[in-house]
């Protein structure tokens, strides 16, 4: 894999011989999820040139970003350069409501038209939609969220994910919507494999969630949500399934600030999801083996505990060194 040096300017000046190349992509909305670090000899930093500003990159992928921080440990004649990916720079822009309003109001336009109006004015030409209709419409109004949370909120509705590509003779980031494949018929990952895993298995730390919306006193507007067995959420509190006595564990949600009952029930649903992940597996293989792109979904199974699921590939870590090239996945 070449890692390609450019300047602030796009100009490409030369592949970097480096020591150790670390990347996390993620679908979390947080930039410290989505970010890079290479290590590089001492000699090389100043034979290279590299300065704050720089793009460091693996050609038409989404490794690499820009150069925002330079750490030199003069004992071990290693320097750290390293910074935020792109998804870490959607994840520094908030979406807010033009002057007057109380929302950015997208909705009946096509998806990746909206991804392209989200961003084309607010990277100065770095981002850009590919030009493809997805058949799809936005059903969403936005409102002070970040860019890559609204953006993913949006592909959610319809079973999407997000494809982000750099293209080095564009100079252009490309952002696409893609439909996300579940790989789980033919991929299921197991201790059959020569890889190394782990597996947690317990229970969901909250299952019932209080919604504090709008108003005072006994005028507060409350709501309740609940999670059941199979991972749903319902308001019935007298459903099948819904937790009682000890094992009920509620959760506050404060949203006294909240637009209106749709707005509340979103996020509480959103929150209580968050604290609702009863079992996750972390596993290894080479990037020989294959390569799933951030989104899709496979099939999990660990024989010992007994735990099979299909889980959504949420975070990616690349390692790029002298034994070579690893890739760690994180499902949800």
């Amino acid at each position: 894999m070449d890692l390609i040096h450019a300047d602030s300017q796009w100009n490409e000046l030369g592949v970097v011989d480096f020591v150790r190349f670390d990347g996390a992509i993620s679908l979390a909305d947080d930039a410290d999820e989505n970010d890079w670090e290479m290590q590089i000899l001492t000699d090389d930093l100043v034979r290279y040139g590299i300065s704050l500003g720089d793009y460091l990159y693996f050609p038409d992928t989404e490794w690499g970003g820009c150069v925002e921080k330079i750490e030199h440990i003069s004992k071990s004649g290693v320097i750290k350069v390293g910074g935020v990916n792109w998804r870490g720079m959607l994840a520094r822009k908030v979406i807010m409501p033009p002057e007057g309003l109380s929302h950015l109001d997208l909705r009946e336009r096509e998806i990746n038209t909206v991804i392209g109006l989200l961003v084309n004015d607010r990277f100065g030409g770095l981002f850009e939609n590919r030009v493809e209709s997805s058949g799809l419409q936005c059903g969403r109004k936005f409102r002070f969220q970040t860019v890559l949370e609204g953006i993913a909120d949006m592909l959610n509705d319809h079973g999407l994910r997000l494809e982000v590509t750099l293209d080095r003779e564009a100079r252009k980031v490309w952002l696409c919507a893609r439909t996300v494949a579940d790989h789980s018929d033919e991929i299921e990952f197991s201790g059959d494999y020569d890889l190394s895993y782990t597996s947690m298995l317990g229970e969901a730390r909250f299952n019932h969630i209080i919604a504090l919306g709008r108003g005072e006193q006994e005028e507060r507007m409350v709501r309740h949500l609940y999670l059941l067995p199979d991972g749903s959420v319902t308001e019935n509190a007298s459903a099948d399934g819904v937790a009682s006595g000890w094992q009920e564990r509620e959760l506050i949600y404060d949203y006294p600030n909240c637009e209106d009952e749709d707005d509340l029930m979103r996020g509480a649903k959103r929150k209580l999801l968050k604290y609702a992940v009863r079992n996750t597996i972390d596993f290894n293989f080479d990037s020989s083996t294959v390569d799933l792109p951030l989104g899709d979904k496979v099939g999990l199974r660990d024989r010992v505990t007994g735990m099979s699921d299909i889980k959504t590939v949420s975070r990616k870590l690349l390692t790029v060194s002298a034994e070579g090239v690893s890739l760690q996945y994180r499902v949800e």
